[in-house]
Parts: C-alpha cells; structure tokens; sequence
C-alpha cells in the first residue's frame, strides 16, 4: 500500500503540480482497506475528486473497470477533462457516456473508467442488457462508484435515450415512477436502493433466466399464453431488482418501504402486459397482501408461485378464493391452524376443494386469546407495573374459572361486593369481579354471553389505579361495558359517578341499556341530556351514575354556582369516566360551555352587524389553481384601477384620467371620454358594454406607462374559475402588484390575496357612521348608546371579519337551517348537529342576514367554564376509554394537562381482522364520485370468489352525503340509507341488521360511537367495506371511521378516497394520499402543540371569571328580591362588556394588568350599580308619598 500510495501521490504531482493532503491519503487508505472484496460497488462517497480519481486508479490496477456517477454532464465532462492527464500518466484508459452513437456503445465501455449520470448509465444498461439477454454475450464486468451529490438528481430520472425505443418506453415508465417513490425517504434508503439497482444493471441477465424467474412462470401459467422477449425482459429486470432490494434492506424488513415498492412496479408491469382480467385482478390482491405487511414481497411472489403451481384451475376461482380468506382474515406467513400447520404447507398438501373448506372453517372458527397471550401482549408495552399485571392475572384466571365450572352462578351477594369494594386485595378483588360479571350475564346479556377477558383486565387496571387511568380500547371491544362495570365499583365505595360521552345519543344509549344491570345493585342512573327544567337537572343529579355530554355537566355546574339555581345543590366531583376520551380531552380539550345571556341592550348592535353585511356581502371569493382571491364589488375598469392605486407623485387626479388614457390607447374610441361626462347612470352603462373584455385586459398593460405599479389581470373561464391574462412585469418589493378581474361590458373587479387587507378599511368606514348618544343628531349616522362605544370600537373588525367568514361558511356543511334557527354542525369530528350551540362575536347574526331568517340578539358571555377545567375538578380521578388514544405528541399533551394520569393500549379479545385496502386520490370532484360508485358496487356485489357485502361510505359533510346518497340509490341492489342526523329517529335507521348489497351513507356521525350490525352473510363474505371519502383531521379520526368495520373478532375492510377538490389549501399542491397524510399529520401535531397556548389564555379567563364570581356572590349573600335581580342584571351586562373589551389584552395574557383592572372595574360598577337602584327606590318612596298625600 504505500509504494502504490507513493507512486499515485506521485502521478498527482508530477499532472497538478500538488501534493495530496494528509487527509486525502487517510482516505484513500480507508477506502481501499474497506472495499477488498469482488467487484466494486461503492454508493454514497463523498466528492473529493483527488480521493476518487486514487481510488479508481487502484482498481483499475487490480483488474477492475469502473463507472464514475456524477451529478451531472458538465460535472462529468469537467472531472473528466481535469483527470485525464492524471489517468494516462498511469496508463489508465477513460471516457464519457455522453454524446455517443448504438455504434460506439462497446468503445466506450471498454474504457477503463467511464464518467457519466445515473440517467446516462441506467439508459445504456437498461438498452444493452436487453441486447445481451437475445444474443447471450456478456455484459463487461464493471463496478461502479456513485458520488453522493448525484443521489438527489437520481430521483427525477428522465430516461430520454429509451423514449425512442419502442417497448423500453414503458419500462421507462415503470422505472421513473419506481425512482420517484424515493423522494421523501431518508438518503441511507436511496443509497441502499441505489446500489441494488446498479447491481442489477451491471447483471448478465442470460435469455434462459426466465425458467426460473417467478413471475414469468405465473402469467403463463394464469394466461395459457407465452411472452414477448422484450416482456421477459422487463419482467426479468424488475424481479431480480425486487430480490437484491430484498438482500439490502433485509435488516429492516418491517421498516423499508423499498421492497413493497419493488413489487408494486413488477405488478403494475405484469398488469400492463396483460389483457386477462382475471390476471390483473389475481395481482392486485397479492399487492394487497403486501401491503398489510403479512407476507414481505419476495414471500407474496413465491405464495403465488405455489397457488399456481397446485391450485390453478379455471379462471383461477379457487386462487382467488383463498387469496380473499387470506385478505379478509389477515393470514400472516405466522399463521397455522388448530393442527399448527402452515399455510405454505397446506397449500402443498391439500386438494383445493378441501383447502377452501378447512381455511373457512379454522378462520371463522378462530379461537379467542387467552389470559396468558393478552398479558403479555400488555407487558410488551410496558406501560403498566408487574405487580399490577400480576394481580389483575390472577383476578382474572379465577373469575374465568368459575365461569367455565358454572361455580360463578354462586357469586351474587352484592352487600358482600360492597364491603369489599374498597380492598385492593387480590381474594376481595375476585369476588367482587365475579359478582359483577354474573350480573352482567344475568342482566345486561340475558344469560347469553360473559364479558370477555380483556373487559375484565381492562376493569382491573382501572379499578387498581387511584390517580387515574385512560385505556384505549379497540373499537367493538366492548367499553361500555367496562365502564358500567367499573361505575359500579365506584358507586359500591361510596361515590358519585359521572360518565361523559361524546353525543347525548350515545350518553342515553348506554344508561338506557344499562340500566338493569345497574337496577341489580340498587344504583340509580340517569341521563342530564334531555333535562330542560331545573327540578329535573337536580333530581337527576341526585343519583348514583349520570350519563350525559360534556356541554350538559359543564352547564349545569355554571347554573349551581353562576345562576346560584338549586340543580347540582350536594353533589360532589368524586369520579369521572370519559368515553371517547380522546374526543373530549384532545378534540374539544380547549373548548368553553357557557349559559346564554342574553341583552336587550345588545339589540343595538344588530343596525350596525346589518350596515357591515350590507357592505361585506358585495365581496365574493375566486379561486385560481392553488390560490383564493376576494373579488371586490364590480365598477367600471377606470374608476376600479383609479381606487386602487396611489395617485401620488402622478399626474392623474380622477377617474377620468384613466379614461383619457385608455382613449389615448384606443382601447375606447375617441371622444368616449366626453360622452361619459355627460352621460347619466343607465346611459354610462350602455355606453361601456361596446368595450370589450380583451380591450381592458389589453389596456392593463398600457397604463403600466403611466404609473408606478404592474397589473396582474384574470377572466373567467366557462367552469367560472380564474384564468390568468396577464402578469405583472415587475419583481420588484418596492413597484406595487395589483390583481385585476376584468369581466365583460367595460366592468372589472379588485382581486385581494386575503380578506385581511380589506378587514381595517371596511371596520373605518363603518365606523365613521356611527355616533354614540348623548350627541348632537347626524341623519347621516346611525344612534348607538354611549355605554356600549368602548364595546363598538373594540370589536368593529372583529365583527367585518366575521361577516367574510359567514359568507364562506357552506350549509350543510358548516351548518344546517331548521326552523328558522341556523345550527352549527361539527363536520371535522363528529358530525353532530349542535342544536345548543350558537357562535359568537355576530357570526350567527350575519349567517342568519345571509339565510333571510330572524335576527337574534348578539350574545355577550358572561360566564364560561372549559373542558378542562371541569375535568380538573375530579383532582385527578378521571378515568376513560376510547378506541383512539392518538400519537405520542398527543398522549404527552394530556400528560401535560392531568400529570397524574397514565395511559395504556389493551389488545384486542381477538385478532383484529381489519383489511385497509390501498388509498386513492382522484384530481376532480367527479372521479372522486366515479370511483367511490365503482368500489361500493364492486364490494356489494357477488363475484366467482364471495358473495357481495354491505358498505358504509362516511362523507365529509352533510351536502355531500346528499351528493353521494344521490349517486348510488339507482344501483343499490339492496337498502340504502342516509343517516346525517343525531336524533333517535335516525339512529334507529342504522340499526338494523345489514344484507348483502345494503349501504349506508352518513356523515361522520357514523364515525364515532356507532356499533353497525352486519348478518353472518356478510361477515362470510369479508364484513363490512368502508369507505372514508374525506382526509381526516387527523390520523384518530380515520382509525374511529375504520373501527366501524373489523369488530369483535369479525373480518372487514376499509379504504380512504379522496378528491383534491375537497382539499384546504394546505393540501392543494400533494401529489399523493401518502404525502396528504404525512402532511395531515405534520399539520395535527403542531395544533396539539398550539393547543398548550390556547390552555393558558383558557385558565387566564377562567381567573377573571373566578374573580367575577367572588363579586357575584357576594351581591347575592347582601342583596335579594328585585333588588338582587336588578344588580345581578346590571353587573352581569357590565362584566359581559368588560371581556369583550380586554380580548385583546386576553389574547395577549396581560394577567396582572388585567387582574388588577377588574377589580378596581368591578368594585366601581358595583357601587354605581348600588347607587342607581337607591336613587331609583328613593324616587320611588316620594312618589308614594306624594301620591298618599
């Protein structure tokens, strides 16, 4: 080594005229030390071309031929010009791949080293391999050298040499859509991938390869028919590229997506050669076992090797068949039947008629988990104690126990359950699970099933945790039951219980279900949802369990200790369980309940929330491809470009002189300016409808002459969408762009980037009509009463704001209308019809303005209380379950807020049989319909290999609910059903049974909470298909829309179908669902994150409503009878204003300044609202007086 090193340090020298640095010689040394075996194949160097140039000439000394990969041709021409001197020196041959002719292909790579780019090496190989496979002479043996900086360029490969060459266009295809996959993967995957794929192109592949090449064997097989040369080639190429990705990324088998990717290509090419639909269909379903991750790409090609090989029969039904049990069971390369004999091995044994018949029946018959397996199973994620697990193992093995021996049926002494309810140990423990399963079976199941065994672990685990305990629980594993259970336990300890769910539906569900069950131990439950009256709020909150929502609890708390009403008079917070808790702690963590309040003083505000719609409404909202504009009100293109430009420093000074202009530049005839000037009205309009819409857009570009500005000017298209005229011609910060719509008859309209910039002008304007009482009268402006200026000016902005967001807001999205109330729906996580709810600050007043309905009074809140607060109340006793617990960002939120509370993940009673079927994302609303029509019919109805299936399609919102419902009832073969509202009568729609061919279509209602029932048909066929038709807001919300299919331990499938359409704008530009999702998730994380700042302006407010409460309770322990009302009213509408006033203090947590600003506010108002209702009781006395006299 260092008489080599010597002389190539020597060659540098003696062709650069410099030494080599220490640094470069250690480099060498490493590489040549590191890179001894066979031939070479380095991937990822880092660029030092001295180093390289060292290295490669060694090699070539030691009888290798080398590829240089640069980044690009200039690179490549540049690297090799600089060393050429320094190769010769040694007697080293070299060249470039650019530039060359079929003819000279040989020369070139008979060149010891070959500089060139990826595209340029894989064109050349990829056509010469091909050559080599007909005519059988080898590929020169070379290795290769890929320099780092290439490995970005490698991802956008162009293959321009192979675009010409017949069948190698679509291998081009494959390839670069293969490479394209890569993008957002990390460099250590590209570099693996990389190296695979440069060893596959300097592979011979011999024209006998194909006997033994898997998928060449299957297609002909499937088809009966042989293939083209150039096919076998393709294929053969893509298969040995699966296989050595296979080898390189083995170490992360269940972490690289390289190998999946692999398959997909060699499939779609498969599916391309092919015209047999029986072939593409085969194909898709062993993409789709591969992509479950049950069987790794190269063990999914030989599964389909050996189905053909002993059970291809005609049409390849009995394939087929056993691919779909396979799919609809979730059949790992891990499973065996009761037997322990692996599919593998049946399926070489069997016959397969009898095959069929035996998966069917050890799939369906699958056993349930035992103790042991789900212990473990919870031990591996180690997230509870040992001595907690060992403990609930040995409860649970004795009740089970005394369930298989019948001896359970002993166990029904509740007083003796209660005197042990509070042990913790282990005998007390049992007996008391007993008790409360048999009650169970006796009560709740009319003696036909027991709860499972992970109910009762998952019982345990709340019932041994004092500082609280959220289980997430898989959907249709039975949580109501573990929460009727364990309120039971509560309740037997002396407590009060209070269970949240997430809609009154579910809340009056469970107590309704529950209720004999509960009957049983002499406790008492109840649902606080359908409660209007105040003596029914407090009879109900007298008992032992109360369903209800969030919204109710928190509501009545504020009429206890707001409204001093007598609803919750001694009912302590001693112990919370939250259904859905991820629902209520994370999706609504940050949300406020508070008591309508309402004003007649506020009646005020509604002329001025009528003069800024009246104003508002003349904007619009345009898009254009991933951009929305507002679009001013329409005017004539000379006055609309004078209002919006700075005159300053120009010569123009009216409207007119843009006209002259425009006459100047004949884009109207002479003399058009005189005849404007003395036309009325009417007649200017006739007069613009001869300019036409070309002319204007023309002049845009004339005026830029004259002033300091560029135009950027639009149309509309037929569709009514942005279509782009002209740019502005400036990049310039300081030359202003303004964006124009010119319409048709002489008319344009502004175009703003946001409403933001027209929110100050619009709230001045409105303003500066407005005079405030006592005041000297003005026709001209509308009257408001001095006490509410502050208020007004305040939030005038707040208010324009609101009006651009009304006009947004879609019905039967954002929002339904029903008698003449306009009801906001919760379209992003539950699909709940908010009847209770109104929004605040005059949103509810302008959507009301925009629908024609009566306006209601501008609501003031004056009292609040989060959700987080109210949990808070329960000192850490809250315990939940939910099917969803989220991400980790998620779960250290919680943390965060309820630092005593743990989490735990229970596996399913089961395996958990759910088939998520590849994702879609279709570029137009209409295909997104198209294919969700295609899909429901292809999964209801009947084929060679199933019978049909039932489907539910959840929707975004209730319109397009409508739109879809709308689109499949004329196929439907069996029911179909529209379910978008919350109430009874619609519930009991989606509870029947479902058939073959029968769909439900439901907003995300359907999402959450929902148990849909399928027959055993449909179960037999592969269960329930849904279809989730919408990008979720996040990923808990898609796992609950999937978690209504796949329960119990039955099979069932989901897919996610989306439209770009119906993307936000953040969205508007991903090219796939992968990188929908990806950004999606990037997106929730960071509101999780955002959310702490919302918590610290919650508990600011909260404070200043505690201080409120101080004064408020104090006025009524000194006052009563009208006098109390009266100041309580006074003081209320005070405090109201006062919040509305500090919101921006609020939003900017000024907590001291504003402390100390409401009590000396507070014992001000309450002293002015004392001495009015004295002046007001003693002119009442002397008027008595004087009346008597």
């Amino acid at each position: 080594m260092q008489k080599s090193l010597s002389q190539l340090c020597k060659a540098v020298f003696d062709t650069k005229g410099w030494w080599p640095s220490v640094m470069q010689m250690l480099q060498w040394c490493v590489l040549v030390l590191t890179e001894k075996s066979g031939t070479l194949q380095l991937v990822g160097v880092e660029e030092d071309p001295c180093v390289t140039a060292m290295f490669t000439a060694t090699r070539v000394c030691m009888g290798n031929k080398v590829d240089i990969v640069l980044s690009s041709d200039v690179h490549s021409q540049e690297r090799a010009t600089e060393w050429s001197d320094f190769y010769k020196n040694l007697g080293v041959s070299l060249n470039t791949n650019m530039k060359k002719t079929d003819a000279s292909y040989k020369d070139v790579y008979e060149s010891d080293i070959v500089f060139g780019t990826i595209n340029d090496f894989v064109s050349d190989y990829f056509q010469y391999s091909r050559e080599v496979m007909e005519t059988g002479n080898p590929l020169p043996n070379r290795g290769f050298i890929i320099e780092e900086q290439s490995l970005s360029s490698s991802l956008n490969l162009e293959l321009s040499r192979l675009k010409d060459k017949g069948v190698m266009v679509s291998a081009a295809e494959v390839l670069q859509s293969l490479m394209g996959k890569f993008h957002s993967e990390d460099m250590e995957l590209i570099c693996s991938f990389m190296k695979a794929l440069f060893q596959v192109l300097h592979t011979n592949l011999n024209k006998d390869i194909n006997t033994s090449n898997e998928i060449i064997t299957i297609l002909k097989t499937i088809t009966g028919q042989g293939l083209s040369s150039d096919e076998v080639f393709i294929l053969t190429f893509l298969e040995n590229l699966l296989k050595v990705v296979t080898e390189e990324t083995e170490g992360e088998k269940n972490k690289s997506p390289a190998g999946n990717w692999c398959l997909e290509s060699l499939l779609v090419c498969a599916e391309q050669i092919q015209t047999s639909a029986t072939a593409k269909e085969l194909l898709q379903m062993v993409s789709e076992l591969v992509a479950q991750r049950l069987w790794s790409p190269v063990e999914a090609l030989n599964l389909l090797g050996t189905l053909t090989d002993h059970h291809h029969d005609e049409d390849c039904v009995s394939i087929m068949k056993i691919l779909h049990l396979m799919t609809t069971y979730q059949v790992s390369t891990k499973w065996t039947d009761e037997n322990n004999q692996s599919l593998l091995k049946l399926l070489d044994s069997s016959k397969a008629e009898n095959l069929i018949q035996h998966l069917e029946k050890s799939l369906r018959d699958e056993k349930v988990k035992s103790i042991d397996t789900l212990i473990d199973e919870i031990r591996q994620m180690r997230d509870i104690d040992e001595q907690t697990l060992s403990k609930s193992y040995s409860v649970v093995t004795h009740v089970t126990n005394l369930i298989k021996s019948g001896e359970i049926q002993k166990h029904r002494d509740v007083q003796r359950a209660r005197t042990l309810s509070h042990s913790a140990n282990t005998e007390d423990l049992q007996e008391v699970l007993a008790v409360l399963c048999n009650a169970v079976h006796l009560h709740k199941a009319e003696g036909k099933w027991w709860p499972r065994t992970n109910q009762m672990i998952s019982w345990c685990l709340l019932a041994l945790s004092d500082t609280g305990k959220l289980l997430e629980m898989g959907t249709g594993e039975g949580k109501s039951c573990v929460i009727a259970m364990f309120a039971v336990l509560r309740v037997l300890r002396g407590e009060k219980v209070d269970v949240v769910s997430s809609s009154s539906v579910l809340c009056q569900r469970d107590a309704e279900e529950w209720k004999n069950f509960y009957k049983y131990f002499g406790v008492t439950a109840d649902t606080n949802t359908n409660k209007t009256e105040d003596e029914d709020r407090k009879e109900c909150y007298q008992k032992d369990v109360v369903y209800g929502t969030i919204e109710a609890f928190a509501a009545d708390h504020l009429r206890q200790t707001f409204e001093m009403k007598d609803v919750r008079p001694d009912r302590s917070y001693q112990c919370i369980i939250i259904d859905e808790v991820d629902s209520l702690l994370l999706d609504q963590g940050v949300q406020l309940t508070y008591l309508s309040s309402p004003m007649v003083s506020m009646q005020h505000l509604n002329v001025i929330l009528t003069m800024i719609w009246s104003h508002v409404r003349q904007y619009g909202f345009l898009s254009a491809e991933h951009q929305t504009f507002v679009r001013g009100p329409p005017a004539s293109f000379f006055k609309a470009i004078f209002d919006s430009i700075d005159t300053e420093g120009t010569e123009i000074d009216d409207p007119m002189d843009i006209l002259r202009i425009a006459e100047e530049s004949n884009t109207v005839p002479k003399g058009f300016t005189e005849e404007i000037y003395q036309s009325e009205k009417d007649e200017l309009l006739r007069k613009l409808k001869t300019v036409s819409q070309d002319a204007v857009v023309n002049f845009f570009q004339e005026i830029e002459d004259y002033i300091p500005c560029g135009f950027t000017v639009y149309t509309l298209d037929d569709e009514g969408l942005l279509c782009l005229r002209k740019c502005s011609p400036y990049n310039n910060q300081d030359i202003p762009e303004l964006k124009f719509l010119v319409l048709e008859e002489g008319l344009c309209c502004p175009l703003y980037d946001s409403e933001e910039t027209l929110i100050k002008p619009i709230a001045e304007l409105i303003s500066k009509k407005i005079q405030y009482t006592p005041c000297t009268n003005n026709q001209d402006k509308i009257s408001i009463p001095g006490f509410l200026k502050n208020l007004v000016e305040k939030k005038v902005s707040v208010w324009v704001q609101n009006a651009f967001l009304a006009m947004q807001l879609k019905e039967g999205r954002d929002y339904v209308v029903e008698n003449n109330n306009v009801c906001p729906v919760d379209f992003r996580s539950t699909g709940i019809v908010e009847q209770n709810k109104k929004w605040g600050d005059g949103l509810q007043q302008f959507v009301e303005i925009k629908h024609q309905i009566k306006l209601s009074t501008i609501s003031i809140v004056t009292n609040y209380m989060s959700n987080i607060s109210f949990f808070e109340k329960y000192q850490g006793k809250i315990y939940g379950t939910t099917g969803t617990l989220g991400s980790k960002t998620d779960i250290l939120f919680l943390q965060d807020l309820y630092p005593t509370l743990s989490a735990c993940k229970m596996p399913t009673f089961n395996r958990k049989k759910l088939f998520e079927v590849k994702g879609t994302l279709k570029t137009s609303a209409e295909e997104w319909k198209s294919e969700i029509k295609r899909v429901v019919m292809a999964q209801i109805s009947p084929n060679s290999y199933r019978g049909g299936r039932a489907a539910l399609v959840i929707c975004e919102t209730i319109n397009k609910a409508k739109e879809i419902h709308e689109e499949l009832k004329s196929s439907i073969p069996g029911e179909i059903i529209l379910y978008c509202r919350s109430d009874r009568d619609s519930l009991s729609k989606i509870d029947k049974e479902l058939l073959p061919g029968d769909v439900i279509v439901a907003t995300n209602l359907a999402g959450r909470g929902t148990d849909i029932k399928v027959s055993k048909q449909v179960n037999n066929n592969g269960g329930l298909f849904v279809i989730l038709s919408f990008l979720s807001e996040n990923t808990r919300v898609e796992l609950q829309a999937f978690g209504r299919t796949a329960r119990k331990g039955k099979p069932g499938s989901a897919q996610v179908i989306i439209s770009t359409d119906h993307l936000s704008q953040s969205f508007r530009t991903v090219s796939s669902l992968e990188e929908a999702k990806s950004t999606r998730d990037r997106l929730a994380a960071e509101n999780v994150n955002n959310m702490m700042n919302d918590v610290t302006e919650l508990k600011l407010r909260e404070d200043l409503f505690s201080e409120y409460c101080k004064t408020l309770e104090d006025i009524h322990k000194n006052t009563d009878g009208d006098e109390k009302r009266a100041v309580v009213a006074v003081m209320n509408e005070f405090w109201g204003i006062w919040l509305q006033t500090k919101s921006e203090e609020i939003d900017q947590l000024k907590r001291n300044e504003l402390q100390t600003s409401l009590k000396a506010d507070l014992t001000r108002a309450k002293s002015q609202s004392e001495g009015r209702l004295h002046r007001v009781r003693a002119f009442i006395t002397t008027s008595s007086l004087e009346i008597s006299l």
